[in-house]
């Protein structure tokens, strides 16, 4: 540590450190220069020294204040109230100086305000100043130009002087703002390769994480696959009525195993195409129905992507819907099937569902687990249902 290096070991931050420096030797340089200026200006007129002896003594009180209490930004204020408040006093009130070099603290002032205290009371500072100015040029300086004398060498001395103390301090404060800008870009640059590096990792990771999600369901596919294979081998051994509740439960899992295949094929793990799913569907349960009838599907959605959580029990929906259809709605007619899927928010949609056969007579066993199925998977979507014959309005939540 020595007198122009004080210790910063008590910030950690670098811009704490660097501003406490900038106002440790600015108070520090003023007080020997503004002593060999007020010794200088004293031989011209007491008055036109006391706004320099001001200023040592606006020095002596911050590199006191700066020793207790390690403190800077308050110094930032006194520098910027001070110095404006000096050297406007000394425009309009010494007028044996000629002030060329008051407007160059006053530049020096707002620097300084633009530093320690930010942008806005830079500018605030900017207009302060640049209104006082106004007032100087419309009301004192004709007064000050008639009184006004030849400056002697001494006097010159003493204000060139002080114009190039000016200089260097502005030189200074223009140095250190560039430092701070350098030490920004550092720091940016930092911070980017390691977001950068990050990134890089979690892609990576996600990446993986997608390969692995897609091996996943392909697996949960092929499991699915198996043991509707094996529902299908167990159910040539059984009686028709049995038959027919085996095939129930082989669409039912060929509905779920649709999805996990969808998904295994898209980008997007986390939704599916809705349109692509039930033209799939579709022709899954027209395959493994036999059913060979010209029936027109009509399929109209602007509600193209469904959650994971929400598009199981939605296909399973789909599937009751489309199976009663196909057996007990066309009677080797022809026929048609409306889907309609409509966002009603964010969070919601509708399900319209219908078809144009006439269903023949069903028993209630057959059409009573699947209209319950039906409606327990509506609830579990915190949904309603509302149906008349063949036609079904739903609304679900996308969850």
């Amino acid at each position: 540590m020595n007198l122009f290096s004080p210790d910063t070991s008590f910030f950690n931050n670098y811009y704490d450190k660097a501003k406490y420096l900038l106002a440790w030797r600015v108070s520090l340089v003023f007080i020997p220069i503004f002593i060999i200026v007020t010794i200088l200006y004293s031989f011209t007129s007491i008055n036109a020294a006391i706004p320099s002896f001001l200023v040592i003594l606006v020095g002596v009180f911050c590199l006191a204040f700066l020793y207790f209490t390690k403190k800077y930004k308050p110094m930032f204020w006194v520098y910027a109230i001070s110095g404006s408040a000096i050297s406007n006093y000394a425009m309009n009130t010494v007028f044996e100086l000629t002030h060329y070099n008051d407007f160059l603290w006053i530049l020096i002032c707002i620097f300084l305000a633009f530093i320690g205290l930010g942008r806005k009371f830079g500018i605030i500072f900017t207009f302060i100043n640049a209104f006082l100015i106004f007032y100087f040029f419309y009301f004192s300086l004709n007064k000050h130009i008639s009184i006004l004398q030849p400056r002697n060498n001494l006097e010159l001395f003493g204000e060139f002087l002080e114009v190039l103390f000016a200089f260097f301090i502005l030189g200074y404060l223009i140095h250190q703002y560039f430092l701070f800008q350098q030490y920004s870009e550092k720091e940016l640059k930092i911070v980017n390769s390691e977001l950068e590096a990050q990134n890089q990792l979690i892609t990576a990771k996600n990446n993986e994480n997608i390969v692995l999600m897609k091996e996943v369901h392909h697996r949960v596919k092929n499991n699915l696959q198996i043991i509707t294979s094996l529902l299908r081998l167990q159910k040539n051994n059984l009686p028709p009525e049995a038959e027919q509740k085996f095939d129930e439960a082989i669409s039912r899992i060929m509905t779920m195993a649709l999805i996990h295949r969808k998904l295994y094929q898209s980008q997007d793990l986390s939704k599916i195409n809705i349109e692509s799913y039930i033209n799939d569907l579709i022709n899954e349960i027209l395959t493994s129905i036999s059913f060979n009838e010209n029936i027109e599907t009509n399929i109209q959605s602007n509600y193209n992507s469904i959650g994971l959580r929400t598009i199981v029990p939605f296909g399973l929906i789909l599937n009751e819907l489309l199976s009663n259809s196909f057996k007990y709605a066309f009677n080797n007619q022809r026929g048609s099937i409306n889907i309609e899927i409509n966002a009603l928010d964010k969070s919601e949609f509708e399900l319209k569902y219908s078809d144009s056969g006439i269903w023949k007579k069903a028993s209630e066993n057959k059409l009573h687990f699947g209209l319950e199925l039906i409606e327990t998977l509506t609830e579990q979507l915190e949904g309603s249902c509302i149906r008349k014959n063949s036609n079904y309005s739903f609304k679900f939540k996308n969850l």
